[in-house]
């Protein structure tokens, strides 16, 4: 499955454009985006207090998660590559689309 996170860090933020990237991505790539998750939290809370808390327990080996950057999934480098060291474990991809990584083998 396709998931799609969009974050945001307030309520006076859209996440109208993080959805128009991933939605034309989506569409390039021929790919559906099966769930779509939208955070309005800041990026500095641990992800237990986000709703990518849930989606990280919901994902299953094989699974990619779709963001527009990595900043997406947290503030600090080390939050984001413990998420990103936990997904690869679990064999999980992700894919942040402004910045062109694709981590995972399944593309």
């Amino acid at each position: 499955m396709y998931y799609a996170y969009i974050r945001v860090s307030t309520d006076t933020q859209t996440v109208e454009n993080q959805q128009i990237v991933i939605s034309e991505w989506a569409r390039m790539k021929g790919v559906t985006i099966d769930r779509w998750i939208s955070d309005v939290k800041s990026g500095t809370l641990m992800p237990k207090k986000r709703k990518l808390g849930k989606l990280l327990q919901d994902v299953q080996s094989g699974d990619i998660i779709v963001c527009t950057e990595l900043s997406r999934l947290g503030r600090s480098m080390t939050m984001i590559f413990n998420i990103l060291e936990e997904l690869q474990k679990r064999e999980i991809g992700v894919i942040a689309v402004k910045e062109g990584y694709e981590l995972t083998n399944t593309l």
